[in-house]
C-alpha cells in the first residue's frame, strides 16, 4: 500500500506546472555556472611558469602580511568593506579614526605611514596595470611586512581595534582570517596538488565539488515550493476532510508524499549530474587518470540530499502547522543567511545549510576539512527526521480532533 501511494504522489508531483518550473530553474543554474571547460587549465605544472595559483596558508606571518596589506589598501581609499548582516556596507572613517587606523599600520610595521604608501605606490607600479592578469598579479603579490618584533598576539589585539573602528562584519575579524590566507603557490606547491587531484580526486572528485557547491546555493530554496504546494494541494482541493477520515495511518499518509518530493526533488539532480560529468571523465582519461565515475553521484548523495531533505522538512512541518505559505519567507530568509553567514567560499563548513567549496581543487584542504562537512550534514539528515516526525504529530493531531485545513491547530472545530 505504501508503494502504491508514494507512486501515486510521484504521479501527482509530475503533473505539477511547479515541478517543471523547479526542473528548469535548477539546469539553468547549474548550466550557467559550469557550462564551460573548466579543466581547460588543469595540466600538470611545468617549471618557470608566470603564475602556480593561490594557496592557503596558515603561517603567522603570511597572516600578518596579508591582512595589514588588505588594511592598507582600505585605509588609503578610506573604504572599508563590511557584510554586517550578509550584504556588503562600505565603511568611511572620520579624520580621528583614520588617524587611528594608520597610526596602528605604524605599530605594526615600525614605518610611518608615508614609508608604508610609498612602498605600495612602487610594488603595484612595478606590475602592467593596463592589462587584467597584471592587476592581478600585483593584487595577489601585495604583502605588507610586520616588524620583526610584532608577536602575534599584539597583532591579534590591533586587529580587534581596527574591528571596533571599522565595525562588524570586516575582514578583521578573527575568525575571517584565523583559518588561513591565501598566497601566491609555488611550483613544488601546485605540483602537489595537482598530483593530489589526480590521485584522491581523480580529477572527477574535485569537479564533483564545484557541482555541490553551487548546486547547494539553488536548491537550500527551490524544493521549498515543491513541499508547499503539495501541503496546500488537499486544501485547494476542499478532499482534506475525506483525507482526513482515510484509513491509512497519518505516517504512510504523510512518509509517501515527504518521500515523493525527495525522490522528486533530487531526480533533477541525478540527471544533471550524470550528462555533466562526462566531459570530465574524458579529460581525466587523456590526462592517463582513471576517472572516478561515481564521484559525483557519491557527493551529491552526502552533500545536497541531506540539504534537500531538510528544505522540505521544512516547508512540510511549517504549512501543516500554519496551513499558509509562511515557510517559504522563513526558507529564503535562512538560505540567505547561510549563504552570507560566512564569507568564505571554500570550506569553514560550521553548521552552514549551504556548504561552501567554490573551488577546482584544493584537494589536501578540502580532505582535512572533510569530517566537518560530514558532521554538517549529518546534523542536517537527523533534523529533516526530526521535523519529519513533529509533522506526523500535528497531521495526526488533526485527524483526531477533527480539525478543518482553516483552523487553528490547537482549536477545536466548533
Amino acid at each position: 500500500m505504501f508503494g502504491t501511494l508514494l507512486i501515486k504522489e510521484c504521479k501527482q508531483i509530475l503533473k505539477s506546472m511547479v515541478y517543471y518550473i523547479y526542473v528548469v530553474v535548477f539546469v539553468l543554474f547549474l548550466s550557467s555556472q559550469l557550462g564551460g571547460d573548466i579543466t581547460e587549465n588543469l595540466q600538470r605544472p611545468q617549471p618557470g611558469q608566470e603564475s602556480y595559483g593561490m594557496t592557503n596558508s596558515q603561517k603567522e606571518s603570511d597572516i600578518m602580511g596579508k591582512m595589514l596589506a588588505e588594511l592598507v589598501l582600505e585605509t588609503e581609499r578610506n573604504s572599508y568593506a563590511t557584510y554586517p548582516m550578509g550584504f556588503y556596507k562600505g565603511v568611511i572613517l572620520n579624520e580621528t579614526e583614520l588617524e587611528k587606523v594608520k597610526a596602528i599600520v605604524e605599530e605594526c610595521t615600525g614605518k610611518n605611514w608615508q614609508q608604508v604608501t610609498g612602498e605600495m605606490t612602487e610594488h603595484f607600479n612595478s606590475y602592467d596595470q593596463s592589462s587584467m592578469e597584471g592587476a592581478m598579479q600585483a593584487q595577489v603579490t601585495f604583502s605588507v611586512f610586520p616588524r620583526d618584533d610584532l608577536s602575534y598576539a599584539e597583532f591579534c589585539e590591533y586587529m580587534e581595534e581596527i574591528c571596533r573602528l571599522v565595525g562588524a562584519g570586516s575582514s578583521y575579524q578573527k575568525e575571517k582570517w584565523s583559518q588561513g590566507v591565501s598566497v601566491p603557490g609555488t611550483y613544488e606547491q601546485a605540483v602537489e596538488e595537482f598530483e593530489a587531484i589526480c590521485t584522491k580526486d581523480r580529477i572527477t572528485g574535485a569537479i564533483a565539488r564545484l557541482f555541490c557547491d553551487y548546486a547547494g546555493i539553488v536548491l537550500a530554496i527551490l524544493p521549498i515550493f515543491l513541499g508547499v504546494t503539495r501541503c496546500l494541494r488537499d486544501k485547494r482541493a476542499q478532499v482534506v476532510q475525506v483525507v482526513y477520515a482515510h484509513k491509512l495511518s497519518t505516517a504512510k499518509i504523510i512518509g509517501s508524499r515527504y518521500l515523493a518530493n525527495v525522490c522528486m526533488a533530487f531526480l533533477p539532480v541525478i540527471i544533471t549530474l550524470l550528462i555533466m560529468q562526462m566531459p570530465y571523465q574524458y579529460h581525466a582519461r587523456t590526462i592517463g587518470v582513471a576517472p572516478d565515475l561515481l564521484a559525483f553521484l557519491k557527493y551529491s548523495c552526502i552533500w545536497l540530499l541531506p540539504e534537500i531533505m531538510v528544505v522540505l522538512a521544512v516547508a512540510f512541518f511549517l504549512t501543516e502547522l500554519t496551513e499558509n505559505v509562511i515557510s517559504i519567507f522563513v526558507q529564503v530568509f535562512w538560505a540567505i543567511a547561510s549563504l552570507f553567514s560566512s564569507m568564505a567560499l571554500k570550506g569553514n563548513f560550521g553548521w552552514n545549510l549551504i556548504a561552501r567549496w567554490n573551488a577546482l581543487g584544493d584537494t589536501t584542504a578540502f580532505w582535512q576539512q572533510r569530517q566537518e562537512l560530514l558532521l554538517n550534514r549529518g546534523f542536517y539528515f537527523v533534523l529533516s527526521l526530526v521535523m519529519f516526525v513533529l509533522t506526523i504529530v500535528i497531521y495526526e493531531k488533526k485527524r483526531r480532533e477533527g480539525e478543518t485545513i482553516y483552523g487553528k491547530i490547537f482549536k477545536r472545530r466548533r
